[in-house]
């Protein structure tokens, strides 16, 4: 019998390497930027007091809450629901109006004062639709609470017979969460 010589390299098979843990994947996290909301939810007690200037002088008080969702720092959308005591036909009506509002906010001052610029678009029962536009200033006590205040608000009031128009003022106490 003739024997058979095979190379060194031959014989020995090469066991597998060992278990080694598998280089993550998963990309670093992304450092934080200018653009991420730390309290993205705000909630708001406001109070506006509409003075009527077009064909029926009035006087109209809006007394309720809003909540916002806050995207960036300058940017949020919101609903709210207020309380409407109106000048009626004979006297003075209870109401309520639900309103739904995006705002922009410009940095005045670096965080703590800004100017918030809101567009808000209601539905007053028993009335018909209103629009409001607003621009005022804002004033950050603490990271969480922030003061609004909004001396001139134009506001459009859609009635049954004619719209009608009021210069608004309004204030705000602010919670973010």
């Amino acid at each position: 019998m003739k024997r058979l010589l095979l190379p060194l390299s031959c014989v020995f098979v090469a066991a597998p390497a060992a278990a080694q843990p598998a280089a993550s994947t998963a990309p670093p996290p992304a450092p934080a930027t200018d653009n991420a909301v730390a309290k993205p939810l705000r909630f708001s007690f406001t109070s506006t007091s509409a003075f009527g200037v077009t064909h029926a002088k009035f006087f109209n008080q809006l007394v309720g809450a809003r909540l916002d969702y806050r995207f960036t720092p300058r940017f949020a959308f919101g609903a709210a629901f207020a309380y409407a005591n109106l000048k009626g036909k004979d006297r003075r009506v209870s109401n309520v109006l639900p309103e739904v509002s995006t705002e922009y906010r410009v940095p005045l001052k670096g965080e703590t004062v800004g100017m918030p610029v809101r567009f808000a678009l209601g539905f007053l029962p028993k009335n018909g639709p209103t629009l409001r536009i607003g621009g005022g200033f804002d004033i950050s006590a603490t990271d969480s609470v922030s003061f609004e205040l909004i001396p001139l608000e134009p506001m459009v009031w859609i009635t049954r017979d004619r719209p009608e128009v009021s210069l608004d003022a309004h204030a705000g106490v602010r919670i973010a969460f």
